[in-house]
């Protein structure tokens, strides 16, 4: 087989959330011509630079991706072929990128693991995070193995292509300019009510309001409505959220004013505007910092899939396409207990 550099391919999970949250597009990787090239043990599929990716950690990686198909009786065998190059090349290009942390020295201390496994345990109550491992569900050293590589890769993607990226005031001030309706605040109300069932009560209600009693008093001790307790407050809304008989209502009426009685399948209600806000464009300034992050968010992905694909150009990589075929979809479901609810995934974005 002759050497495949430098190809497209599909990103995975890992990917996903262990580089920062990158999520790159995916690509099919281009087929391969015949080949007699044969890895140098039995037990390898692949080899990057010499090293060698075994049949086992591809078996792993390929259940994980039909896993997520469910059952497999209706896929076409091309769909499988593909599934399978697709499960490979992650593999490879996670093996490049792990041959380049090592190149550049980079390491994960046991400090770095053990402070991601503490903020990861934050997203679990009580036992549950020991749970996960017991019985047969997660071994907890491979778990942990597999996020130290992930939190290498976060480190090895930080340093050679996020660090690098840097957005100007400039750069953010054409993308406002250029996106500028994106950046207009709708006109939005504050409103309280009162709800009741009758309309006479309804009435009797207005009449003490407008005597002077406080709205939010006499919601908490008369309506019916889940946010009595609250006073009445509903919350803040924009045009065409409520009912359009309610939305009609509360935006023609002044700030600090009480509505009319109205009726609707619910009852009888009254309502308050606590607060109005006109619509308005947002400023610049008070954008300018969530802009960048947006830009270099997209930029990331950008130049991590070239760096990723100079990478591959300059790896040695090669496959053993027979033993390529001769991995069939049966293997791949047995022979290992089917994970429980594993912890949030690892090196989280």
């Amino acid at each position: 087989m002759e050497d495949r550099e430098g190809e497209s391919c599909k990103n995975d999970l890992l990917r996903r959330v262990a580089l920062v949250g990158m999520a790159a597009a995916f690509f099919l990787a281009a087929g391969i011509g015949c080949s007699t090239f044969k890895t140098p043990s039995e037990d390898a599929i692949a080899t990057v630079n010499g090293v060698e990716i075994k049949v086992k950690d591809f078996t792993v990686k390929l259940r994980n991706a039909l896993n997520l198909l469910g059952s497999t009786s209706g896929v076409k065998e091309e769909d499988i072929v593909n599934i399978k190059r697709e499960a490979l090349d992650d593999l490879i290009e996670e093996k490049v990128m792990l041959l380049q942390a090592e190149k550049l020295g980079l390491k994960v201390t046991d400090d770095e693991l053990k402070k991601r496994v503490e903020e990861i345990k934050k997203d679990y109550t009580g036992e549950s995070f020991a749970q996960v491992f017991g019985g047969e569900k997660v071994d907890y050293k491979i778990w942990s193995e597999e996020l130290r590589k992930r939190l290498l890769l976060e480190k090895l993607v930080d340093r050679e292509v996020n660090a690098k990226i840097a957005i100007t005031d400039d750069e953010a001030m054409a993308y406002y300019q250029s996106n500028r309706n994106r950046y207009y605040s709708e006109e939005t109300v504050h409103v309280a009510q009162i709800v009741v069932p009758a309309k006479e009560k309804a009435d009797a209600v207005l009449k003490r309001i407008q005597a002077g009693e406080d709205f939010g008093t006499l919601a908490r001790e008369i309506s019916t409505g889940p946010e009595a307790a609250k006073g009445g407050d509903l919350g803040v809304f924009t045009r065409g959220v409520m009912p359009e008989v309610f939305d009609r209502i509360v935006f023609s009426l002044a700030e600090g004013k009480t509505s009319k009685v109205v009726k609707s399948p619910y009852g009888f209600h009254l309502f308050k505007v606590l607060r109005k806000e006109k619509g308005r464009w947002i400023e610049f300034a008070d954008v300018k910092e969530k802009i960048k992050a947006d830009i270099t968010k997209g930029r990331e992905e950008q130049e991590f899939r070239k760096w990723l694909d100079a990478l591959k150009s300059e790896a040695k990589i090669r496959i053993d396409e027979e033993r390529l075929k001769q991995v069939r979809i049966e293997e791949t479901r047995t022979g290992e207990p089917k994970p429980g609810k594993a912890p949030a995934s690892p090196g989280k974005g």
